[in-house]
């Protein structure tokens, strides 16, 4: 069984027992149940409970996009909100400095589904602008069997001249055909477009350990396809790493929120189970 099947066995089951919600329900207008899926008018019980109320006003009140299928319990929107929002909520974003190893930087904005004016309208899950002026993108993953790719149509062509093939020169290792190997990693590449090689904008893909598949496109694009020109400014992190350090930080935190400390217990919990 792969980690995405397996992952959704779990919150099946973390939806009866942790949310008491029993009855199934239907992707699509298909025929066949899921019981990882949220009825979509309870949407808002897909944000863990500790942090709910607050992070669900920040997203009304700000007019955020939900993603069509939030109400699904293995989101990846949602589980962005439930990493990222408790820290803000607790002024401690700044302990992703330290995880990032970002040494004499302070965050000067945030902010989740970021739009930068140029591409084709990209939304980035996360967002850091530091006072420095570098600025922090984050792509977040969870049970995606892959980063996608697109068929070559008029459509691409028309977004490869018009877009990409600047925004890609000099980021793709020389003697590759950039369109095509633009259609085969189309996300990847569309995220990696907007890294700076002189360090003032870098690319953060996080996804679980155990996505194999995942980690194994990411790696196959960066040793074979992306200039090495740029690899420090391309990261890939894992949920269970950034979640472990984050914890060690806030523990060792004598005067931080029990809460806080809880939020992330239950995040594991839901996510990450052992």
């Amino acid at each position: 069984m792969d980690f995405g099947q397996m992952m959704k066995d779990h919150l099946s089951n973390y939806k009866v027992k942790k949310l008491a919600i029993t009855r199934p329900e239907k992707w699509r207008g298909g025929h066949l149940d899921y019981h990882y899926i949220l009825p979509a008018n309870k949407r808002e019980l897909n944000l863990l409970d500790n942090y709910r109320q607050e992070t669900h006003q920040y997203i009304n009140d700000n007019a955020v996009k939900l993603h069509q299928y939030f109400h699904h319990l293995n989101s990846s929107q949602a589980v962005c909100f439930n990493f990222f929002y408790p820290l803000i909520a607790e002024n401690q974003l700044p302990l992703l400095l330290k995880v990032l190893h970002l040494k004499d930087e302070e965050i000067s904005e945030w902010s989740f589904e970021k739009m930068l004016g140029e591409g084709e309208r990209t939304n980035f899950d996360f967002y850091l602008k530091l006072k420095s002026g570098k600025e922090v993108l984050f792509e977040i993953k969870y049970t995606e069997d892959g980063f996608g790719k697109v068929m070559g149509d008029l459509r691409y062509q028309k977004q490869y001249k018009n877009v990409y093939q600047e925004m890609l020169a000099g980021k793709i290792r020389s003697g590759i055909d950039v369109y095509a190997v633009l259609l085969k990693n189309y996300q990847l590449l569309r995220n990696i477009a907007y890294v700076k090689e002189d360090g003032t904008r870098i690319v953060v893909f996080i996804c679980p350990k155990n996505n194999t598949k995942l980690l194994k496109e990411f790696d196959h694009v960066i040793d074979h396809v992306v200039d090495p020109r740029i690899h420090p400014n391309i990261l890939m992190l894992t949920w269970e790493s950034m979640l472990g350090e984050v914890t060690n930080h806030l523990k060792l935190d004598p005067k931080m929120s029990g809460k806080l400390i809880e939020h992330y217990r239950e995040f594991e919990e839901k996510y990450f189970p052992n």
